[in-house]
């Protein structure tokens, strides 16, 4: 089992993204949920704007 925080998580996920080559405008960390708002998005496909959770909502 991972012993790593939420806010650890965010940066690693903040990370990955940022050398994926999205710009990433804000990171919020709320108990567990992780919410990422990138720069400019605009919804690009019939999925962008379907809310997706891992967990407990």
């Amino acid at each position: 089992m991972s012993s790593a925080t939420t806010e650890q998580k965010a940066i690693k996920l903040l990370e990955a993204l940022e050398h994926a080559g999205k710009s990433v405008s804000s990171v919020v960390v709320e108990g567990r949920r992780i919410e990422v708002k990138f720069e400019g998005c605009l919804p690009s496909d019939e999925f962008a704007k379907i809310e997706m959770r891992h967990g407990k909502a």
